[in-house]
């Protein structure tokens, strides 16, 4: 892919530089350019000057809308963050449910969704929210490295759907310095474990809460 565009608009000093870097993100996306080379174009097009925010965020936020656009329904990922998204996390659950009712036992006795909340950001910081939420998959993956299914349920909210035996407070409260650590002190995430419905009937409602 050509990122020239943006190069001829920072040469030329064009006062549209910022849609110009909109365009070359979406672009990019469109292409399965991954969101660092769009970054390291943008840098390299001002260089030896440090890109204004503006170009930056305008990029940044062209490449995950395009991107969320062309795979988040067609994937079982979320082209970010790549942690997992909610109709996948629906159906491992049904497959949860499945399970415990061949073996004759009950969901919600082997299993539970350990849940992160990151404080919510004044409007136009979507860039902000997007970086944090690298962030969190980070940590996450870094507590929960085996088998558990790792989800993005919305931009403020993710969920690690573990076993029982892996929502106790001494992994959560690890889960918790893991954010601390990545975030910063101040993050104020928030942690819980959001216990499963008695029966799958109540999949939809329990995801329908967590991802508004």
């Amino acid at each position: 892919m050509s990122f020239v565009p943006l190069e001829h608009a920072v040469r030329d000093g064009r006062s549209d530089i910022a849609v110009v870097a909109r365009g070359v993100g979406a672009r990019a996306a469109q292409m399965g350019v991954p969101l660092h080379e769009v970054m390291d174009h943008v840098e390299r097009a001002h260089a030896p000057e440090e890109p204004p925010f503006a170009t930056v965020r305008a990029a940044a936020l062209a490449w995950v809308e395009e991107a969320l656009v062309h795979q988040v329904d067609a994937s079982c990922e979320h082209p970010l963050t790549a942690l997992s998204t909610v109709p996948h996390v629906r159906s491992r659950l049904g497959d949860v449910y499945r399970g415990a009712e061949r073996d004759g036992t009950r969901a919600a006795d082997g299993y539970a969704l350990v849940v992160v909340e990151l404080p919510r950001l004044d409007p136009g910081n979507e860039l902000e929210q997007e970086l944090r939420s690298l962030e969190v998959a980070e940590a996450m993956r870094m507590v929960y490295a085996g088998d558990e299914t790792i989800a993005q349920l919305s931009p403020r909210r993710f969920a690690a759907l573990a076993g029982i035996e892996r929502t106790d407070a001494v992994t959560v409260r690890l889960l918790a310095m893991m954010l601390e650590q990545v975030l910063g002190d101040e993050s104020q995430a928030r942690l819980w474990v959001e216990h499963l419905p008695s029966t799958s009937d109540g999949i939809a409602t329990m995801l329908a809460g967590l991802t508004t």
